[in-house]
């Protein structure tokens, strides 16, 4: 664990009772499976054309119950910010608040606004930029950073700046304003951008260190990707002003560097000048769900850019599809690049990418992709989702099932409702192709 990660304040021994207690069954227990009386079941999801009804569910749940929740359970109406982690009754939990978690509710909260799906979203989503900015943010030669984490009260738990931070901040000032136009968040993105710039991209290798000050030389691959992720998000948001070009030497690197052209897969750490990393408890890990992430990632930036960079995603996909699954479809957390398997245990976030990258590949035309999203909306409905609480979720479990957290962290809802909203998106884009090809005119 890096010094300025939050430890996972959760007790031992209450975790494995926890686990002991889902085990054992009997009596029902919160972290097990809610079901509303109105849910329909796998077979009658999985039956209806396309999956559709199955990633309806999805919606709907992330509508009716996710953002009513966190709005409400998940919001410090007080500090103006939204809360880290909820228990399993819904209530705060006493631990530092990332900036980051802070970044990714306000991108889901505006675009929950743009879409129509919660009412008052833009508001939380504006409340939180403003505490965002007041409570983590310093201004200084030109270039704003922001804290990694502060405590309760609004003061500083760590200082450091780092570069996971500073992407999802970059990526919600690139929401906000297709929301609000307020031309100050893009000059926050460009001051914050300039942080970036200048004190944790390598100038002479690439990329991106992890921190600002650094205490590694090391590199790693997720950090990188979303930034390419916030830079493809500003320049829908913003076109025209430079974000496309960052976002082209990211992907050069990762032409170059990052995906394994032999191997057909994309390693998570690296050493400084992006060689294989030192320490061979690092240099083999591939996660599939960054797989996931990459093939949606790619195919944005085809679409931005006129790049072609079909066979990479093709690849990375069907990597993660031959290897990165279990024998009841979920995904697991890592693997070795020969596909063998070194953590058995699933989280909630890569099933909401698989879903995303389904998307993706159905677009080019690739079979199987509308089943896969409907198997994933499925896993995600069944074994995570509304437990233990409503609007809650499970956020990692071992292999036969049992939670491996007793908290319900927020920074997963991102993930959710990325990939909802992605799917909502294709579905709508797919109506109105069929609409046109009937004859109707298309209403865009």
């Amino acid at each position: 664990m890096e010094r300025w990660e939050i430890p996972p304040h959760r007790d031992p021994s209450r975790t494995r009772v926890l686990r002991e207690q889902w085990r054992a069954g009997g009596r029902r227990h919160v972290w097990q499976r809610r079901i509303a009386p109105n849910r329909t079941t796998d077979r009658e999801h999985t039956g209806r054309s396309g999956g559709g009804g199955t990633l309806e569910a999805f919606r709907e749940w992330i509508a009716g119950s996710a953002l009513p929740a966190w709005s409400t359970l998940g919001f410090d109406a007080a500090a103006g910010r939204f809360r880290e982690r909820l228990d399993e009754r819904g209530a705060p939990l006493d631990v530092p608040h990332r900036a980051m978690v802070q970044a990714r509710q306000i991108y889901v909260y505006s675009q929950a606004h743009q879409l129509g799906w919660h009412e008052g979203g833009a508001e939380l989503a504006v409340r939180a930029m403003v505490s965002l900015q007041r409570d983590f943010a310093r201004d200084a030669d030109g270039m704003t950073s922001f804290a990694y984490s502060i405590d309760g009260r609004g003061g500083i738990a760590s200082d450091v700046r780092d570069a996971y931070t500073h992407a999802f901040v970059l990526f919600a000032t690139a929401w906000l304003y297709r929301v609000t136009g307020d031309p100050t968040l893009l000059t926050l993105a460009e001051r914050t951008d300039a942080f970036v710039r200048k004190h944790l991209v390598d100038a002479r290798h690439g990329g991106v260190f992890d921190s600002h000050p650094a205490t590694k030389r090391t590199k790693r691959q997720n950090p990188l990707m979303h930034l390419l992720e916030a830079y493809l998000a500003l320049e829908r948001s913003a076109p025209g002003r430079g974000w496309l070009a960052r976002a082209a030497s990211i992907i050069d690197l990762f032409r170059s560097r990052l995906f394994d052209p032999r191997r057909r897969t994309l390693l998570e750490y690296f050493a400084e000048d992006w060689s294989a990393h030192s320490d061979p408890a690092f240099a083999d890990i591939v996660e599939p769900g960054h797989h996931f992430e990459w093939v949606w990632l790619l195919g944005e930036y085809e679409e931005l850019a006129g790049i072609q960079l079909a066979e990479s995603r093709a690849a990375l996909h069907r990597f993660a599809l031959v290897h990165g699954l279990s024998n009841d479809g979920l995904v697991y957390d890592e693997l070795a690049s020969d596909g063998s398997v070194r953590k058995h245990s699933h989280r909630v976030w890569p099933h909401t990418e698989a879903i995303k990258a389904a998307g993706a590949r159905r677009a080019d035309g690739a079979a199987g992709a509308d089943a896969l999203a409907a198997t994933m909306s499925v896993t995600l409905l069944e074994r995570f989702l509304d437990r233990p609480f409503p609007g809650g979720w499970i956020d990692h479990i071992a292999a036969d099932g049992a939670p491996l957290v007793d908290y319900v962290p927020a920074s997963s809802l991102y993930h959710l409702m990325f990939a909802a909203a992605d799917a909502n998106a294709r579905s709508l884009r797919q109506a109105r192709l069929a609409t046109s090809d009937a004859g109707a005119p298309v209403v865009r």
